[in-house]
């Protein structure tokens, strides 16, 4: 395979996945942006990513070589086709070059699944130079989950803006990396928004808040204890009817009793 081939393969996942790669700001031929949830147990990474110009003439042309038949057009077949190609270079790719840490190491942090989405917006002749706008989405898991304090590494695109979610409850205890920070909270969620530095990547330090965590355990209280008294009325229901049943089968059995004596008497006047 060429060399030309070969970084129109990797063009987009280089640009992803490895910042030096990008030695000047991002201009307007090619803008990614970031949004990342963060949960206890794991996280999601999603991408997206606009291309014009220039730049959009050079990916037309990597899915029509490298999907495609070079007959200088893209079909839909070869988008799928290329999808694939894509979904596992960006995978092979954060399995080499991790681009997460928990608490200083990428160990505890597996990668679950890669989701890559071309636009339709790449149909057509190569030449043309229209905007193209890509997706693809990264989960993955904790081995552990977050404890009350941890720090989030995080590896992206210098300049690139970046949205980052973090779990329900925690606060964000100070930022590196991250460049014009703003920060909004909101029913126990708080989102941080900005920049990957040119020079730094991401490290967050979060802890978990003590007036959410005492709200849990007051909740997980209540519950217990609603449960609690749902299993004790279940049970005293329970007895109440069990003794309801005997007093109906007693008051049978003496019915019973009743009319075969009644019926021994009737006999015994017959005689």
């Amino acid at each position: 395979m060429k060399a030309y081939n070969l970084f129109l393969t990797g063009f987009l996942i280089i640009t992803l996945f490895i910042p030096a790669f990008l030695a000047e700001p991002c201009n307007a031929a090619f803008v990614p942006s970031n949004n990342i949830t963060l949960e206890r147990g794991g996280m999601t990474w999603e991408y997206q990513e606009q291309i014009t110009g220039n730049e959009s003439i050079v990916f037309r042309s990597f899915i029509d070589l490298e999907a495609g038949d070079s007959d200088r057009f893209v079909n839909a077949w070869e988008i799928l086709k290329a999808e694939s190609i894509l979904r596992d270079k960006m995978e092979e790719s954060v399995k080499t070059k991790p681009d997460v840490k928990l608490n200083g190491t990428s160990e505890p942090v597996k990668l679950t699944d890669v989701d890559f989405l071309l636009s339709k917006e790449a149909l057509g002749e190569i030449e043309k130079t229209s905007s193209i706008t890509n997706s693809a989405t990264v989960n993955y898991t904790f081995d552990k989950p977050i404890g009350q304090e941890a720090n989030i590494w995080l590896m992206g695109t210098p300049t690139s803006n970046v949205t980052i979610n973090l779990p329900a409850g925690f606060d964000v205890e100070k930022t590196d990396g991250l460049d014009n920070e703003s920060k909004e909270s909101e029913n126990n969620y708080t989102v941080l928004k900005g920049n990957f530095s040119q020079e730094k990547n991401i490290t967050l330090w979060i802890s978990e808040n003590e007036t959410y965590k005492a709200e849990m355990q007051e909740r997980k209280r209540i519950i217990e204890q609603n449960a609690e008294n749902k299993t004790n009325a279940t049970v005293n229901k329970t007895r109440a009817a069990g003794k309801a049943v005997k007093a109906s089968k007693s008051s049978g059995f003496f019915k019973d009793i009743f009319i075969w004596f009644y019926q021994v008497i009737q006999k015994v006047n017959l005689v």
